[in-house]
């Protein structure tokens, strides 16, 4: 997997990993050299009001859903890669973070109860992750497809609407 040089950055006021499980860290190869990355798996993802901003040598651009409506990601095996995962964290596992702390999660910086000293032989112990107020960084999705109801591109202060 090669990772695409421009920083990704996902804004969601609630973000919902439905049969979420934290895989580890992944290093990944990228123009700069290699990186380092959360690895995520889900069956499905919710995105709440979704923001997802591109900053790129040409300029910044930002994919936007209609307000009050949630995108979907789905696909056979969802794969959530990021550098940096910000934002209030409540799980359906064993190992929930404390209530209402608001956490900064790096390749650096992961806390105990994210590795889930309860998982199965496989590595593995699904439940429900939600974050709220999620600010995702250097985000990669992987074998997915995305629904954005009502999207639109803004680039600057204008914006258009994508198809539909």
């Amino acid at each position: 997997m090669g990772l695409a040089e421009g920083a990704w950055t996902l804004n969601s006021p609630r973000l919902v990993l439905l049969g979420g499980v934290f895989r580890g860290v992944v290093t990944v190869e990228s123009e700069a050299g290699p990186k380092q990355l959360l690895e995520f798996t889900a069956r499905s993802l919710e995105v709440a009001d979704l923001d997802l901003e591109v900053r790129q040598t040409v300029g910044t651009w930002h994919l936007q859903a209609a307000p009050g409506t949630t995108s979907t990601v789905v696909g056979d095996d969802v794969t959530l890669y990021a550098e940096r995962l910000v934002g209030t964290f409540t799980s359906t596992r064993q190992g929930s973070p404390p209530p209402g702390d608001r956490v900064t999660i790096t390749p650096s910086t992961i806390p105990p109860w994210l590795l889930n000293p309860v998982a199965s032989a496989s590595g593995s112990a699904p439940g429900t992750i939600t974050i709220k107020d999620a600010v995702v960084s250097r985000l990669r999705l992987s074998r997915v497809s995305l629904t954005v109801p009502r999207a639109h591109v803004r680039t600057g202060s204008s914006s258009a609407p994508l198809l539909g």
